[in-house]
């Protein structure tokens, strides 16, 4: 992210500092959470369970979970079909094992993303038919499969739908319909995500069986949650900060696989960990090859099995950092091509080649660079698949459904999407989404200012600060990691790393402190980093094959006036 200005947030008072009991710069990154009491303070760094809200406020809930008791007790066959990616791999995980631990037979599902796409597929049903499943359960997904759900009920297959997503203005013919962005919900947190809507379905039926809910199951709401970047308050904060407790504390042979071969460790990870090294290596999978493999581990108990899926993984995720990287710079070039220095406002970048599974990774970063909107698409013949990444200003979806008469499937929500399009509407497409967002998006404010949360110097990053900082975990969205500046330090050294210099480490000093620090993706940046510069960054602490070490993440840095 190239950022135009910085902007120190609005320092707490010393009242509130001493309401607190903090020190200002710690009562300062409460404050701009929202928390403003003692009492806040303490159930935001110790979420209880109190945050679980009762999942029959759900329309829909009882007729779900009447439904699933009786065919588990009539032994019928459960089929699930999840997403591709971790939100939807966690959650079908989660109603697999929740499911199965209570004695019912469960066949779960997983769709090949190039071949099948998004939402129930025809292959999925000719799937859970030849298995006489009787009862269907999705996750993330089915709000919009109509006409596959409606093809299911002939076969005999009846619908259980949990998703998230926004529906359409009518509604599949299913038993019961999970989903807290209904328009008609009266659920209080309307933030789930696929995997923690899928979870309330079994704290509901625990709660009739009178059973616990097994924690293994708390540690996949937990990767779900973060990987779609779920809103970290009220349920999310709980039922993520409970499952990473479970992540550090307790064995679970697929999780911790992926953590040893990433190379972290397990009793210190950090939502950053699983953000930018287990989750990737969880979605690879469906990028690449197919999904099931994810799933295959997700469900394994057994580490030796684990270990193997986790290395394969590892090789497939070598290949679509590479892979992604070209298809970043092949992107740029195009866009500096067609319109120069300017940027529009809305991006389009497409090439044949291009796997559909990159294509999200490829839009994500082009929004967060240019800061627009972005459609990443690949494909060649009659059709063409894309992704879409967002901003905040724009709304993806509210703008792709304007276009809904042409597409052959799509859906999604407001910072990200995904379709499927005939090739000979392409144009037409592009034309409609360009004027959407002229419309729109004409009079946004061009600069991309960095929020800051106060002005430390470097000696106050020791032990106890970092110890406090470790207990606002797991940040997210509404609950981002804090950003500090410090301002005159001096760059004892630098230098460009990576296999294409791509990222910039430095060794920094402020009086008696030295630190190790690295500003990712801003190796270009190499002759600026020298001498005295102020740094906006976040502290944490580096965990790397069994080595410790204090080390800043620098998110922008600027000569010291």
């Amino acid at each position: 992210m190239i950022y135009n200005d910085w902007n120190i947030l609005p320092e707490a008072n010393s009242s509130l500092a001493n309401q607190l009991q903090l020190s200002k710069a710690k009562a300062t990154i409460l404050f701009h959470r929202g928390i403003t009491s003692r009492n806040e303070a303490d159930a935001f760094i110790n979420p209880s369970s109190s945050n679980l809200h009762d999942p029959y406020l759900f329309q829909g809930m009882d007729k779900c979970i009447s439904r699933l008791q009786f065919a588990i007790k009539n032994k019928e066959k459960i089929g699930i079909f999840g997403d591709f990616d971790t939100d939807g791999l966690t959650g079908t995980a989660v109603l697999a094992r929740g499911l199965a631990n209570l004695g019912a037979s469960v066949h779960p599902y997983i769709p090949h993303r190039t071949l099948e796409g998004h939402g129930i597929s025809d292959e999925s049903i000719d799937f859970f038919k030849e298995n006489e499943v009787s009862l269907l359960i999705t996750v993330d997904c089915g709000v919009t499969s109509f006409n596959e759900i409606n093809t299911a009920k002939k076969l005999g297959i009846e619908t259980i739908v949990t998703d998230h997503h926004v529906p359409d203005d009518t509604l599949p013919d299913a038993v019961s319909i999970i989903n807290p962005s209904l328009p008609t919900s009266e659920y209080p947190f309307d933030h789930l995500t696929g995997v923690g809507t899928a979870f309330k379905v079994i704290q509901a039926l625990y709660e009739k069986y009178k059973s616990n809910i097994p924690d293994h199951l708390y540690a996949l709401v937990a990767l779900g949650t973060i990987s779609d970047v779920g809103l970290m308050k009220d349920e999310n904060r709980f039922l993520s900060n409970k499952g990473m407790n479970v992540i550090n504390h307790q064995p679970i042979p697929s999780i911790d696989s992926l953590i040893k071969i990433s190379g972290f460790s397990k009793s210190t990870l950090s939502t950053e960990n699983l953000s930018y090294g287990i989750i990737p290596r969880i979605n690879v999978a469906g990028r690449l090859d197919h999904a099931k493999l994810s799933l295959q581990l997700l469900l394994s108990d057994s580490l030796e099995e684990t270990d193997k899926i986790a290395s394969k993984l590892e090789v497939l995720n070598k290949q679509r950092q590479i892979m992604t990287e070209r298809a970043i710079l092949e992107a740029k070039s195009q866009l500096l091509k067609e319109k120069g220095s300017s940027t529009p406002n809305i991006i389009f970048a497409g090439k044949q080649q291009w796997m559909p599974g990159i294509l999200g990774l490829i839009a994500g970063r082009l929004s967060e660079e240019y800061n627009r909107p972005v459609i990443a698409a690949s494909g060649e013949g009659d059709y063409i698949r894309a992704s879409a990444r967002s901003i905040p200003e724009f709304n993806m979806i509210g703008a792709l459904r304007t276009c809904s008469n042409i597409f052959e499937k799509y859906g999604g929500h407001h910072m990200a999407a995904g379709f499927t399009i005939k090739s000979k509407n392409l144009k037409t497409f592009r034309q409609q989404m360009t004027s959407v967002a002229d419309e729109l998006l004409e009079n946004l404010e061009r600069k991309v200012v960095l929020d800051i949360d106060t002005e430390i110097d470097l000696n106050w990053i020791n032990r106890e600060s970092l110890s406090f900082l470790s207990s606002l975990e797991p940040y997210g969205n509404g609950n981002p990691a804090p950003v500090f500046l410090t301002k005159g330090i001096s760059v004892l050294d630098s230098r460009s790393v990576g296999k294409d210099k791509t990222h910039l480490k430095l060794t920094v000093q402020q009086g008696s402190s030295i630190i190790e620090a690295m500003a990712f993706r801003q190796g270009s940046r190499l002759k600026e980093a020298r001498g005295e510069i102020d740094i906006v960054y976040s502290p944490g602490i580096n965990h790397w094959k069994g080595n410790d070490s204090v080390q800043l993440t620098i998110e922008d840095f600027k000569k010291n006036a």
